[in-house]
């Protein structure tokens, strides 16, 4: 197996950074713009500064469900196995140290972070599939749904499961920034600077 041969790295690659960096931008604009966004409705088509909001709304998403794609794939195939690992580590070493890191939590002490916190992982790879979820029933919406808002059995359901995991997308946008201001306010830690910067990684 590849992912026997590729150790796991002290800190992230530039295409993990880039991707990263990516989905922060289109991810937090999606979510703001959504809070002043209306959907066109049969008899109620858009205009103006509505239609130009749920156009904005589309793309970003579109933007959004294309770099997260991106991101499994390099996690998957362009990382020696380490990326799914680290967001997924579901087997008997990631579950142990998953639970060694909520222990540590639960004793008032943040996670490490980085490649090789398995706890952080597992709640960036969920959030990530969140993301993915919401990205890609918004795919569905913006490929099938007429311009006249009129909804079918596809898009009436993509749209309801569009709206319920949109709101786990809140909760891991919320939390992830939460935790990253954390780190770098109270433990001191340099991980979300090193994760926003775009320069090679120092081997």
């Amino acid at each position: 197996m590849t992912s026997r041969h590729k150790p796991m790295p002290q800190q992230w690659d530039w295409v993990t950074r880039f991707l990263h960096f990516g989905l922060a931008i289109t991810v937090t604009l999606q979510l703001l713009n959504s809070l002043v966004i209306e959907k066109p409705k049969p008899g109620h088509p858009l205009s103006g500064f509505e239609a130009l909001m749920f156009d904005i709304h589309e793309w970003l998403g579109i933007t959004a469900f294309a770099i997260v794609l991106l991101h499994w794939a390099w996690s998957l195939w362009g990382l020696g196995g380490y990326g799914v690992r680290h967001l997924l580590p579901w087997n008997r070493e990631g579950r142990a140290e998953v639970v060694t890191g909520l222990r540590e939590v639960f004793k008032g002490r943040l996670s490490s972070g980085g490649p090789k916190d398995k706890l952080s992982g597992l709640i960036h790879g969920l959030g990530l599939l969140a993301v993915l979820g919401a990205a890609t029933t918004g795919a569905v919406l913006f490929f099938f749904m007429p311009e006249d808002g009129k909804l079918t059995m596809l898009t009436g359901a993509a749209s309801e499961l569009h709206k319920f995991i949109s709101t786990f997308v809140w909760i891991y946008w919320g939390g992830h920034v939460g935790m990253g201001l954390l780190h770098y306010f109270v433990s001191r830690d340099e991980a979300l600077p090193r994760m926003f910067s775009l320069s090679p990684s120092k081997k």
